[in-house]
């Protein structure tokens, strides 16, 4: 997934303060680990406790909800034995 990350940087020439726009391909992490210790990402594939499979997306600036394949279940991971069982991209 692309992002573009804004940085306020000094201008070597002038010395004067910058932005610079860089677009960088990454991955969005939660900061939550599922059981194994393994940090949560966007577009991961998990396995929770009941044993259904789910894609990780982000919505309404970072609660991240899963959603089966067929995107009509969805679920919030919050307090549920969760395993990261690999990516979408995968």
């Amino acid at each position: 997934m692309k992002h573009s990350i804004r940085q306020r940087v000094l201008d070597p020439v002038t010395g004067l303060k910058v932005t610079k726009i860089e677009t960088v391909n990454g991955e969005l992490g939660s900061g939550i680990v599922d059981k194994n210790g393994r940090e949560i990402f966007e577009g991961d594939r998990v396995k929770i406790d009941d044993g259904d499979t789910y894609t990780i997306h982000f919505a309404s600036g970072g609660a991240f909800i899963a959603f089966n394949d067929n995107r009509d279940t969805c679920t919030y991971l919050f307090k549920r034995s969760v395993e990261v069982i690999g990516h979408v991209d995968d």
